[in-house]
């Protein structure tokens, strides 16, 4: 058991019940099962007075049914799955063309041909063969298990524009001894592939779960959120995230609180590209905007073995509570990745600062390691190789390991909660800012001038370091002053997380592909690269312009309201 200050004793027992419940069901987004999922936890969060309401939504959802690969002509079959967003195909054979690890697919002849690559089935890389004018792909796992995968880019439901960008082309992965065949196959060349697969792709109505716990003081409220779908019955992904929200909810419904709490749980995470979090977004934007302090996302903590907790997802502005809050609970240092664009983060737009998606990890050479994905993007063993497939069961997750995360997301709640002050630093940010910009403008030398940028950057670290030293100042019951420097701060929010983490900006969604370093002015390296003269450097110059207006008013309306605030 694990202590919670003054809110009572984290429950491993209870955690572990909790999980074993809701991996009894496979939770197909919007299946019969995942309904029964939803209801138990709805259950759980009334007994414990928590206030609840059930919505439900559209989505274009989809879900991978069989899927089988034959070698030509020897007619050896070799087992595979498909993937959700894959194109259904009846007999597509086609010569086979290996993509081997860092080929540029685009310098690769593969029109009308099934390129085979080694890796897991990502969206981008099926995305950058598709370009290629590839008839098919086929991935191959490093883990022993094939994983369950989805290869659209499009996030959440698509619009009519968007519904173009769906995948074209049929997808399969393979893992184990057929990976290992197919190799050695192509090790030899010319080899021909037939694939089939069969995709069930509709509009469908999901479940959404949203739990409150409103504040004493401020309307405003933390939003911690998860998905209850899964592949499989899906213990670790999701349902150990699952039990950590139901069971920091039952502490802190005990708890004082400044501001409020705002549990949701969310369906089409798996099988439609983040679709409940999306709708979410869309239909609450501004409820979202006007009173969301923080987004905690929570996902497939608990594994067994995952004992890292260094390269979680954070911005500048919310390390220091990730980081005080592992350092409470598990004593390690926390360094913290940038947040991507992955895991249900669909509030970037709106600018609603982020900490967190996975937590903890395994070792790069630890007996689970996964040797297909390490989460964050750095060099670990990613969530262990039973990830996304059937094997993720009730005993790969460790209880003390699940209650150490559990805790560690609970710390960080509590301190969001009940903190008159947000615990946001944009000193941090702005710091964080002025050295890409530096980094830049080296790369760049003298082909373009980011000067406007770089001053009204140190502007606005200027007025950032003026509000922290006006909060160090504000005594207990100051309450108008509070409040003043939390509107500020929320305000800041808004204003630099939308160019700092997008291109779309605040109504719209980036593709889940990677997102650079400052967005707009990601034609930096095109420009670098380009001949002075050439075509290609005048357009990126034009883009870099446009992008540097982008910035530069986005750091002034900043300055403005940090420096208003700290008067």
């Amino acid at each position: 058991m694990v202590a919670m200050a003054s809110s009572g004793t984290l429950s491993g027992e209870r955690l572990m019940r909790d999980v074993r419940m809701i991996a009894q069901w496979e939770r197909l987004s919007g299946s019969p099962e995942e309904r029964q999922a939803f209801a138990y936890i709805e259950r759980e969060l009334r007994a414990a007075k928590v206030r609840t309401r059930m919505l439900e939504h559209p989505a274009l959802i989809s879900l991978p049914r069989r899927a089988s690969f034959r070698l030509v002509p020897s007619g050896e079959d070799l087992p595979c799955i498909t993937h959700s967003f894959a194109v259904a195909a009846r007999d597509l054979e086609a010569p086979l063309v290996y993509v081997r690890d860092g080929a540029d697919p685009a310098k690769i002849d593969l029109a009308g041909r099934i390129a085979v690559t080694d890796g897991l089935a990502m969206p981008g890389r099926v995305a950058q063969l598709q370009h290629a004018h590839a008839a098919g792909a086929v991935f191959l796992n490093r883990d022993p298990l094939v994983h369950e995968m989805i290869v659209s880019t499009v996030w959440g439901s698509p619009t009519p524009d968007r519904t173009a960008q769906l995948p074209t082309i049929p997808v399969v992965s393979m893992a184990g001894p057929p990976a290992r065949r197919l190799r050695e196959v192509l090790d030899h060349g010319g080899s021909v592939g037939r694939i089939s697969t069969e995709v069930e792709t509709s509009w469908r109505t999901l479940p959404l779960l949203v739990a409150d716990l409103p504040g004493e003081r401020e309307d405003t409220y933390v939003l911690l959120a998860g998905h209850v779908d899964s592949w499989y019955v899906g213990a670790m992904d999701n349902g150990g995230a699952n039990a950590a929200m139901m069971e920091i909810a039952r502490l802190l419904v005990r708890s004082k609180r400044y501001r409020g709490l705002r549990l949701a749980f969310w369906s089409g995470h798996s099988h439609g590209r983040y679709a409940g979090s999306t709708w979410y977004a869309d239909t609450h934007w501004d409820d979202l905007d006007r009173y969301c302090a923080a987004h905690l996302y929570i996902d497939s903590i608990g594994g067994r073995g995952a004992t890292l907790l260094t390269s979680g997802y954070c911005m500048p502005e919310t390390k220091a509570v990730g980081e005080a809050a592992i350092k409470r609970i598990a004593g390690q240092k926390y360094e913290g990745t940038r947040v991507g664009r992955s895991g249900d983060q669909s509030f970037l737009g709106i600018g609603i600062p982020s900490l967190f998606m996975t937590l903890s990890e395994h070792p790069k050479d630890g007996p689970d390691a996964s040797r297909d994905f390490a989460i964050t993007g750095t060099d670990t063993g990613g969530l262990g190789w039973w990830w996304h497939t059937p094997e993720d069961t009730p005993d790969k997750l460790d209880p003390v390991i699940l209650s150490r995360d559990t805790g560690i997301y609970f710390e960080a709640i509590r301190t969001l909660c009940t903190e008159p002050v947000l615990p946001l630093d944009y000193t941090a940010t702005t710091a964080a800012l002025i050295v890409q910009l530096r980094d830049l403008e080296t790369r760049l030398g003298d082909r373009f001038d980011l000067s406007s940028c770089l001053e009204e950057a140190r502007g606005l670290e200027r007025a950032t370091k003026a509000i922290r030293a006006k909060v160090r100042k504000i005594g207990v019951g100051r309450w108008r002053h509070v409040e003043q420097v939390n509107t500020a701060l929320m305000r800041l929010s808004r204003t630099l997380i939308p160019v700092l983490y997008t291109r779309a900006g605040r109504f719209d969604q980036d593709p889940a592909t990677s997102i650079p370093l400052l967005p707009p002015l990601a034609e930096a390296e095109r420009l670098a690269g380009a001949a002075a003269g050439a075509s290609e450097a005048h357009s990126a110059t034009v883009a870099l312009t446009r992008g540097r207006n982008r910035l530069v008013q986005a750091l002034r309306k900043a300055r403005e309201i940090a420096e208003e605030a700290a008067e």
